[in-house]
């Protein structure tokens, strides 16, 4: 890690404290007298990456009278996309805004790229709100550790106006937008995003944290299973309860979701050497499907999907399509469900 990007870090970190204790302070996004300008579109570009300004980002509110192509009032929710391109000349962020139900209110794009005659980042947007054009142009004031404000142009319902948009970073995956007339008319739109969670929606419900015990012949063999990374994966630790309450650990896991193939996967290896992969057919709130591939204790290949249906404190876990060194064979242990009981936090 380089030294500039741990003062980033630490910057950010006591920037995020400050806003817990003294809380949201809108108008403070708008003094931009310490804002500093990037010498070059290589250092602009390094300071959103750094800064954890790229990905994808969601929120929900309702629409205020800044903008005069969408009425004030809406309940809405947004989600974008903020990205480098392949070449890394720009930064490209599309979103879109639809209703409570799901109607599109607002589309559009926004480009940004270097200026070499004003030597700072300018950019372009458009999109359609309620199908009426709207496009806009600005340039960057400047940035510092916390916060960036561009200053634009609008047009709109037949008229233009300066806009100043301030984007802060409250956390690593949260930021603040604060989009206000330059003039002080109307109420500025400020919007608060949190970092998409694709593993979360590809869930869609299902909860596999918890701590879950099976009994298997007189012996507790428990799993268990905790969110991490911000609820961007699951973690497992799985093994045999001995009779001092302690865990004789014989499996790890990790659970998480592949963005570039978007499918849910997990990886899983045993103290004997087993090694498998696992990725996710299909998520539900009470049904989850997989299909493992990877190897036993001795180096055999194996193949097999199951099934895990939830039916109030327990897992009901069905094995099939078990295919054993290239053979269909399932092993007598496989052949009925395995039944898996939420232990309850004492």
């Amino acid at each position: 890690m380089t030294i500039a990007r741990t003062h980033r870090l630490v910057s950010l970190a006591l920037f995020t404290l400050a806003c817990v204790v003294l809380g949201p302070n809108p108008a403070s996004a708008q003094n931009d007298g310490d804002l500093k300008k990037p010498g070059s579109w290589a250092e602009f570009t390094a300071y959103l990456i750094d800064g954890g300004d790229l990905g994808w980002w969601e929120t929900s509110g309702v629409t205020t009278d800044v903008w005069k192509t969408i009425p004030a009032g809406i309940p809405y929710h947004y989600r974008a996309r903020t990205s480098l391109d392949e070449a890394g000349r720009q930064v490209v962020r599309t979103f879109t805004y639809v209703d409570d139900q799901g109607k599109l209110l607002s589309a559009g794009s926004e480009t940004i790229a270097w200026d070499d005659k004003s030597g700072v980042p300018a950019k372009s947007l458009s999109g359609l709100d309620a199908g009426r054009p709207w496009s806009a142009s600005g340039k960057l004031v400047g940035f510092d550790d916390s916060k960036t404000v561009f200053s634009s142009e609008e047009s709109g319902g037949g008229e233009t106006y300066e806009l100043l948009t301030t984007i802060e970073r409250l956390g690593e995956n949260r930021r603040r937008r604060t989009v206000a007339r330059a003039d002080g008319k109307e109420t500025p739109f400020i919007q608060q995003f949190t970092r998409v969670n694709h593993f979360v929606e590809a869930l869609s419900g299902w909860d596999p944290t918890g701590n879950w015990v099976t009994d298997m012949g007189g012996m507790a063999f428990v799993n268990e299973a905790k969110w991490s990374a911000d609820k961007r994966c699951v973690v497992t630790i799985e093994g045999i309860r001995m009779p001092d309450g302690s865990m004789n650990v014989t499996g790890n896991g990790l659970m998480w979701f592949d963005i570039h193939a978007r499918v849910i996967r997990q990886k899983y290896v045993t103290s004997t050497g087993m090694m498998l992969e696992g990725e996710v057919s299909s998520a539900s709130k009470n049904l989850l499907k997989m299909r493992y591939v990877g190897i036993d204790a001795e180096g055999v290949s194996l193949d097999a999907r199951i099934t895990t249906e939830r039916k109030g404190d327990q897992l009901i876990s069905t094995f099939s399509d078990m295919i054993y060194d290239g053979r269909a064979s399932t092993p007598a242990w496989a052949r009925e469900p395995m039944v898996a009981t939420r232990e309850q936090k004492k």
